[in-house]
């Protein structure tokens, strides 16, 4: 009669011990579910950072293209003006011995 009781201690024992197990894998995926789900997280969270530096960095890039373009033009503007204001002061000149010229005609005076 003893080994009848010895055998079901054994099996009891083997089928806590399963039970224990069956226990032990579920934590572990429960846990492991966790650690993959705040892994996610901070993947997500890191991309989002990385988009946003990104985007501040192309933002302030635009910005300072914007501010070097309108230097730019700003100085080839006034390079412009100064060179229609000199044609304008030549043209002026012209115009004035142009009249000057067209009045000793008519009144018959020399150059």
């Amino acid at each position: 009669m003893g080994e009848p009781s010895r055998a079901q201690g054994t099996l009891k024992r083997l089928l806590e011990a399963e039970q224990q197990a069956v226990e032990i894998v579920a934590a572990a995926e429960r846990r492991a579910q966790d650690t993959i789900a705040h892994a996610r997280e901070q993947a997500r969270q890191l991309i989002q950072a990385a988009s946003q530096e990104t985007a501040d960095s192309l933002r302030t890039r635009v910005e300072e293209a914007q501010l070097t373009a309108s230097a730019g033009l700003k100085q080839r503007l006034e390079g412009v003006d100064a060179e229609a204001r000199e044609l304008e002061r030549r043209a002026n000149e012209r115009f004035d011995d142009a009249v000057e010229m067209v009045v000793r005609w008519v009144t018959g005076r020399p150059a």
